[in-house]
């Protein structure tokens, strides 16, 4: 329940191999959207692909009018703190997790399914090599019309 709507959401339990039953309490949350190995488990089990972010990295609706707008970081305290409010936290244990990161800046990277085009480039790729080649576009320094064909 989205807690002002009424909506309500049905959430599949299910049972993978990946899950590991040693650690914590061996129940997992999936999150095909948002997560690869996830995304993988819900492609196995045919579980809706749901995004709950927008890429700004604000909640969109699909997380409920209690959680829609925040940014991710305040709807994650909002929601371990209406958890504990509603007595669903059982304990609190530390837990070292790895989370991807910017190799530039060092920001929290969130996987996010979406749709990717590509462009097929072996006809552009070889006008581009014929074009430094003979002599139409000049690299500068010259130098680097090495990496230059490399590339192409």
């Amino acid at each position: 329940d989205d807690g002002e709507s009424g909506s309500m959401r049905s959430i599949p339990i299910i049972a993978d191999e990946y899950v590991d039953m040693e650690f914590g309490t061996g129940a997992l949350k999936i999150t095909p959207g948002h997560d690869p190995n996830d995304y993988d488990i819900g492609k196995r089990f045919d579980l809706d692909i749901l995004n709950v972010m927008n890429k700004d990295a604000t909640m969109n609706a699909a997380c409920g009018s209690r959680y829609e707008g925040l940014d991710r970081f305040d709807a994650r305290t909002k929601l371990w703190g209406d958890m504990e409010e509603a007595g669903l936290v059982i304990k609190v244990e530390p837990h070292t997790q790895r989370v991807p990161r910017s190799q530039r800046g060092g920001e929290i990277i969130e996987p996010m399914v979406s749709k990717q085009w590509f462009v097929k480039t072996e006809g552009m790729g070889a006008k581009a090599l014929e074009a430094v080649k003979g002599g139409e576009i000049e690299i500068v320094p010259k130098r680097f019309e090495k990496v230059w064909y490399g590339w192409l």
